[in-house]
Parts: structure tokens; C-alpha cells; sequence
């Protein structure tokens, strides 16, 4: 008869508490349970064996933020035949201390070293708004005050907040879709939180965004501002008050490159010359044109770019260049490029400027822009040559059909040199004993 007495009471306590528990959380306008997410809670053990058990405990209010503070414990079993047989189970188990939102999701967590010394499974509190949040132990088929943390078969511990009718939550940034832009502003930016419903202002570093859209209560778009280059929180605010800075919100402004010089500022509309692009804020540079041409680049470094100008279409002047992250560098004097016509060839001197119809005569050519020289001709058969300088070539004359005077040319990509006296070649009928053949017509010796 006690036997059945002391059941009845078990029972009747296991009920009692666990009705008390739903009355309470039903009496506020709002109420959640804090949990630890399942992802989370496997991070933390590494295992998982049949499910993991959670005890949720409220611990406060955060003193900076106001979010609900608790601790959590956690533990799986994980059971199988061991070695000499026979079967073991080990079980797993850790604490976590854990803040929450309004909305009871999850804030930051940390594995604790050792058990905490501050659960009160009979805790309750009320912020300045009147905002409660409580513990709730529900005992089945055990007396409650047999029931400890690591009970979890016949004991649940949960923690619960319960919010204000007239309480509006402030608004919580949790994550951004861009987190970088230009300090010259217009970058379209999805902020991603709760409590936006209602939002009256978005900002970046305090500076107003450009522009803001809110999508619903958990997402908003804004358009960043002009700002100073550096890393600020994007923050909403609401009627509820303003989010709170944190590592999910930030964003960076990044100063756009600017180019003070170019070195060499000319070329030939050949392309080829290699530049040196100095300026500011090159590093990670994606693209450099020359006028609206890309081109192949180097960054040496924050300050400092090598290319290679492109070929032109005509003789020009042309702005180069530099795009990062931060935008594309403005145009100044400071960026230009000439592309100049390449000079034709020109011939001032030949010497010496006779030798047999036979050829093989070594002729040195001077005059000018011989860089480059892609042919040499007597009076148009082209003949090998050496360009040894801007103003010097070293050539051997060809065969020629016959005597007389003919042109020395010179062929680059500015042209062919002009003809003149001064170019003059004169071929000679070789003199002497020894027989001549010229292209295959041969002379008897004298």
C-alpha cells in the first residue's frame, strides 16, 4: 500500500512540475525555449550515438547586450561489444556556455573547461523591460529532488524566455552578402539578421547608407556610402534600438588606386615598350588598360606595376589605367601614354658603295631608325645584313644580273628608306685572269 502511495506521489510531482512549466511560459506575450542546435551540439562532442541529450539551464542577462545567458549540458552514449566481450557503453558529455537573441537563436557558444558552479535549475530573472527567463525541471517517474544534470534518462532541464507584450526586440546583424567595396560607396549590400520589421535607419560606421530596402524582418538591402578607407560595423536600427557591433557585420572600404606616373609615357604604335605605372593602392589590382585596350601586368608591389604597351591603331595619346577592389583609378595628365608613328628608315651613307656584280661585298649602311629592320635590298634583291644600331647596318651584297649603280633600301615597320644619291650602289664587271660567273654565265679569263 505505501509501495503504491509513494508511485502516486512520484507521478502526481512529475505532472505538477511539468504543468507549472506550460502555464508560466503561456502567460507572457512571447515565449521561447533555449536550445543548443543539434549541428552545434555535435561540433562540440564529436560524437553522436542514438542522439544527444540536452540540458538547458538559463544563467542571466548579458550585461552589455541583454541577451539570455545559460549553460547547456550535452551527452550521448554510445554502446558496443568490447574487447574480451561483453558489452560497454561510454558516454560522452560537456558543458557549453551559450548567449541567445531575442528570438532564442544561438548568439556565441563556447565548450566549457570544467562544469559550471552557478546552474540553478529553480533560476528565474527579469530584465529592465520585463523580459523573464526561467528553468523548468520535468521529473518523470522520479522525484524531483532526486533529478541531476546528468540524469537525462528520467530528468529534463530546459530554460525558457519569456518576453514583454510591450517589449520590441533590437534588431541582430548576423551576416552580410558582400563585406567589402570601394570607400567611393554604391556597393549593394544584403544584410542578414532578425527584427528588422520597421527599421528607420542603416549605417556603416555611423556614416547613413546610401540607400535601404527592408526585404522583411530578416533581411534588408543597403547601398554603402562614400567613406574613408577601413573596416566598419554595418548596423540597423528600429524602434527597438540599435544592432550591436560584432564580428558578422563588418565591412571594409577599400581606397581606389590612383596612378601619379608613367615611365616611359611613349611608344611606338608597334606596342612593346615596357612601362612602369606608379601610384597608390595597386595591390590585388585586377585589370589595367591602356586607353580602353587591356593588358597583360605585373604588380611589384602596393605602388608600383610593369606592362607592356599594346599595338595601336594610329598615333594617339591614351589614359592608362589601374582597376582593384576599390574602384578604377580617376584620369590625370599624370596617366598618359603617347603612342607615336614609327619613323620610316632613312639611308645617308653607303660604304663601300661599289663591288662586282659577284657579290659578297661587305657594305656598311648609315643613317637612321634602322631598330628593327626587317629587309635591306640592292636595287631590290634583298641581301643578309647585321643591324648593329639605331644608325649602323653591316650587309653583304647580292649577285647582281649586271653592271650599274641601283639603290640600298632599308625595310622596318615604319616603312622603306627613300631613295637618294646618297643610297647608290654601283655593281662593276670584275677585271683579271680568273674566270667570273655571273648566275651562271661564265667569261672567259682575259
Amino acid at each position: 500500500m505505501v509501495r503504491k502511495v509513494m508511485i502516486a506521489v512520484i507521478a502526481v510531482a512529475a505532472v505538477l512540475l511539468a504543468t507549472a512549466g506550460v502555464e508560466r511560459a503561456a502567460s507572457g506575450a512571447a515565449t521561447t525555449s533555449l536550445l543548443l542546435p543539434a549541428s552545434t551540439a555535435f561540433s562540440v562532442l564529436g560524437h553522436s550515438c542514438g542522439g544527444i541529450q540536452e540540458q538547458a539551464l538559463a544563467t542571466g542577462f548579458d550585461a552589455t547586450s541583454g541577451y539570455p545567458t545559460g549553460d547547456v549540458y550535452l551527452q550521448t552514449r554510445c554502446g558496443g561489444s568490447g574487447k574480451g566481450g561483453g558489452y560497454h557503453t561510454t558516454t560522452y558529455s560537456r558543458w557549453v556556455g551559450v548567449t541567445w537573441d531575442y528570438t532564442g537563436a544561438v548568439v556565441s557558444s563556447n565548450a566549457l573547461a570544467a562544469p559550471p558552479t552557478n546552474v540553478d535549475p529553480t533560476f528565474s530573472a527579469v530584465d529592465s523591460f520585463g523580459n523573464e527567463i526561467y528553468n523548468v525541471l520535468n521529473a518523470v517517474n522520479v522525484l524531483p529532488a532526486n533529478c541531476t544534470v546528468g540524469n537525462t534518462t528520467y530528468c529534463s532541464y530546459r530554460a525558457y524566455l519569456s518576453l514583454a507584450p510591450t517589449f520590441v526586440p533590437p534588431p541582430r546583424v548576423t551576416s552580410m552578402s558582400v563585406t567589402s567595396g570601394p570607400a567611393v560607396g554604391g556597393t549593394s549590400v544584403t544584410v542578414t539578421g532578425t527584427g528588422f520589421t520597421g527599421a528607420t535607419a542603416a549605417t556603416f560606421g555611423g556614416t547613413p547608407a546610401a540607400s535601404f530596402a527592408v526585404n522583411g524582418d530578416t533581411s534588408i538591402t543597403a547601398v554603402s556610402p562614400a567613406a574613408s578607407a577601413g573596416t566598419v560595423d554595418v548596423m540597423v536600427t528600429t524602434a527597438g534600438g540599435t544592432s550591436s557591433p560584432s564580428s558578422s557585420d563588418q565591412f571594409m572600404f577599400i581606397a581606389g588606386p590612383t596612378v601619379s606616373g608613367v615611365s616611359p609615357n611613349s611608344g611606338t604604335v608597334n606596342g612593346g615598350t615596357t612601362v612602369t605605372i606608379t601610384g597608390a593602392n595597386f595591390t590585388n589590382a585586377t585589370s589595367v588598360n591602356f586607353g580602353d585596350t587591356p593588358v597583360g601586368f605585373t604588380v611589384n608591389d602596393d605602388s608600383s606595376i610593369t606592362v607592356v604597351s599594346p599595338v595601336a591603331e594610329a598615333p594617339d595619346t591614351v589614359d592608362i589605367t589601374v582597376t582593384t577592389v576599390g574602384g578604377t583609378s580617376s584620369v590625370s595628365s599624370s596617366d598618359q601614354f603617347t603612342f607615336i608613328a614609327i619613323a620610316a628608315p632613312t639611308v645617308s651613307g653607303v660604304s663601300p658603295n661599289s663591288g662586282t656584280v659577284n657579290g659578297g661585298t661587305t657594305v656598311t649602311i648609315t643613317g637612321a631608325n634602322f631598330t628593327n629592320a626587317t629587309a635591306v635590298d640592292f636595287g631590290g634583291t634583298p641581301a643578309g645584313f647585321t643591324v648593329n644600331d639605331d644608325s649602323s647596318i653591316t650587309a653583304v651584297s647580292p649577285v647582281a644580273a649586271a653592271a650599274g649603280t641601283v639603290d640600298v633600301t632599308v625595310v622596318t615597320a615604319g616603312g622603306s628608306s627613300a631613295t637618294s644619291v646618297a643610297d647608290h650602289f654601283t655593281y662593276t664587271t670584275p677585271t683579271g685572269c680568273a674566270a667570273v660567273r655571273v648566275r651562271g654565265v661564265s667569261s672567259a679569263p682575259s
